[in-house]
């Protein structure tokens, strides 16, 4: 068995666990704050960032970036940008966990297709597993420039729909450009994994990539997809914008990666099975998000409900923005857990700063 799979593969489950931890620790920072009025979140980073709560998630985020270097120092993006998408699973799983939320059938249903599309990824990879080429300095500049465009008209239209009130809209505007940010920097985390796996060979030092644009394009788009990220945790968008930025962020570095950068494709059974595999991962994604959106809804129909018709002791209507969850009945309530920590259907827009 390659050293992809006995190395690369596990390390990348492990960098996607603790990226799925990271967001329940931020987002209880998070929905601590004011609700933002708009922009690309950075407004609100400068906050968390006095925040030892949000720090801590943050530093649980870097330790999965440095475990994510490993992965592709020795593993194809193609393998390991798919694994990183069981950052989702992790999430649910600990949000029923902590929160006491159910799952329902279909969200079940995803995690199976999302575990068993990584078993087949795993059998297309079993024989090729190499890592390609790294990228060019005008491909990272072309990326600079056409990601940045990209998510900032996103993040324009997206703040557009927020002040009309268009859930739908704003989610995928937020998604979009989260999941591209993402994207990138999982381009340039593959630069740095590429230059470890040069520098074993004794091809190149890691000095070298202070001369390239890797580590200002990692910077720029983590910082900006992670502003986008908490942007988007505040609000009702954040259930449905989580599937387009798992599936944009998980998705785009595979395609990139076996065309642009030349990482060998498997090829005969392998190749039916890789396809097979991305299929359903990405399946699992959508049934995972979709599960979580019916959720969201029907606890967003009860607390209208409730707020519409509740009324105080004394006879006066309680206001719709003090608490309206008082007086929801045990099945329609929220779901249990720490005081303090937000409802889990409004952490599902976080991900990982792949």
């Amino acid at each position: 068995m390659s050293t992809a799979l006995l190395v690369g593969l596990p390390t990348a489950a492990v960098s996607a666990g603790l990226y799925g931890i990271a967001p329940l620790v931020q987002a209880r920072a998070a929905r601590e704050e004011e609700a933002s009025s708009g922009g690309l979140g950075l407004g609100l980073l400068a906050h968390l960032v006095l925040r030892p709560l949000w720090l801590l998630g943050l530093a649980v985020e870097a330790g999965s970036f440095l475990l994510e270097v490993a992965a592709l120092s020795v593993a194809p993006v193609a393998l390991v940008a798919p694994v990183m998408a069981l950052d989702m699973i992790v999430f649910t799983l600990l949000a029923q966990r902590v929160l006491g939320e159910r799952i329902s059938r279909n969200g079940w249903l995803g995690v199976a297709s999302m575990v068993a599309g990584i078993g087949l990824l795993a059998y297309a990879f079993a024989r090729r597993a190499e890592v390609g080429t790294s990228a060019s300095t005008d491909v990272l500049l072309a990326f600079l420039v056409l990601g940045l465009m990209f998510a900032l008209f996103c993040a324009f239209l997206a703040n557009v729909a927020a002040r009309r009130g268009g859930i739908a809209a704003t989610a995928l505007g937020f998604g979009a450009a989260a999941g591209v940010c993402y994207a990138i920097a999982t381009l340039a985390t593959r630069q740095i994994g590429l230059a470890v796996h040069e520098r074993r060979e004794g091809q190149s030092t890691l000095v070298d990539l202070l001369t390239t644009p890797t580590p200002y394009l990692l910077v720029l788009f983590s910082v900006l997809a992670l502003g986008l990220q908490q942007r988007g945790l505040q609000g009702r968008a954040a259930v449905i914008a989580f599937p387009v930025t798992s599936g944009v962020s998980a998705f785009l570095p595979v395609t990139l990666g076996v065309t642009l950068f030349d990482e060998p494709a498997p090829d005969g059974p392998q190749r039916v099975a890789f396809i097979i595999a991305l299929t359903m991962v990405a399946a699992g994604i959508v049934a995972l998000g979709r599960d979580r959106m019916a959720a969201n809804r029907s606890v967003d129909e009860a607390e209208d409900v409730t707020t519409e018709g509740a009324v105080s002791e004394d006879g006066t209507a309680v206001d719709p923005g003090t608490s309206a969850t008082a007086a929801l009945p045990a099945s329609a309530a929220p779901p249990r857990g720490p005081a303090a920590l937000p409802r889990s259907n409004d952490l599902h827009a976080t991900n990982r700063g792949k």
